[in-house]
């Protein structure tokens, strides 16, 4: 018995491959569109850069709800900055508003779901459907 679990650590232990990491290709797109849950009222959204906030739907009167909201950060080249490109439809609104912007971008989405993504399945970044 002892000879034959001597074996099977062997077989292990020489027969395990070290695992090599895969070169990251650039450059990196992210691309995720999110939908009000309910298109009257809309979403809320959040973005911080920097030093400024930018909000919408936080108070109907003054920042009017998003409808929908299209962002998509491209990473071109190894250490390089951020670029993203916001796209913003808002409630009771025909035309978008545009956002470009540059380095760390963070934001906050809700009352509003994930309807696209290109994210990879499983890390709860892509819709309920897919």
């Amino acid at each position: 018995m002892a000879r034959i679990i001597a074996l099977f650590i062997l077989m292990i232990c020489f027969g395990a491959q070290p695992a090599r990491a895969a070169q990251i290709e650039y450059p990196q797109v992210i691309h995720t569109q999110s939908e009000a849950v309910d298109q009257k009222t809309g979403g809320h959204f959040v973005l911080w850069s920097e030093r400024e906030k930018i909000f919408y739907g936080l108070d109907q009167k003054l920042f009017p709800g998003a409808r929908y909201v299209d962002i998509t950060q491209v990473t071109p080249s190894v250490g390089s900055i951020t670029l993203t490109y916001i796209e913003v439809r808002t409630v009771g609104s025909t035309t978008s508003d545009y956002l470009y912007l540059a380095g760390n971008v963070r934001f906050r989405v809700s009352g509003m779901t994930l309807k696209s993504s290109n994210f990879p399945a499983g890390g709860g970044m892509t819709p309920n459907g897919q």
